[in-house]
């Protein structure tokens, strides 16, 4: 019976070792294969420039139940532009308000907007008095 037992553990051994090797490669494998796709997943490259996929603003799958904000009502954008936001995530004025400088350059690049454009036709201080009073609108 004890060898019947130390045979079954012996064999309940050498599987797990077995199944180890095995995931252990099968991961290796597939790392291989994501980390290529995460390092084309972090940078974005339009006409020569990188960009920095963390100095991505903060990006929504969908408007909130509500509706989508009317970017528009921000001066420097368009129908286009508006189209062009909505597309990569930007729906709504609090969205635009909080971002940062890292954040308008990497939309700037990513949408080939001029240098330094939303700081120049303050579309953060806009988004932000337009978020603070969503029924003026």
């Amino acid at each position: 019976m004890v060898e019947i037992a130390s045979q079954i553990v012996l064999c309940l051994i050498i599987a797990a070792l077995i199944g180890f090797f095995i995931g252990f490669i099968v991961g290796k494998l597939v790392g291989e294969k994501n980390q290529s796709s995460i390092y084309s997943a972090n940078t974005i490259s339009h006409v020569g420039a990188q960009s920095n996929i963390y100095n991505k603003p903060l990006i929504r799958s969908a408007p909130r139940p509500m509706g989508k904000d009317a970017l528009q009502e921000i001066e420097g954008i368009d129908k286009n532009l508006e189209v062009k936001l909505n597309e990569i995530g930007i729906f709504h004025f609090d969205q635009i308000a909080e971002w940062n400088k890292k954040n308008c350059q990497w939309i700037e690049q990513y949408l080939k907007l001029e240098e330094n454009q939303i700081e120049n036709e303050n579309w953060i201080v806009e988004a932000r008095n337009l978020s603070k009073n969503p029924k003026i609108r």
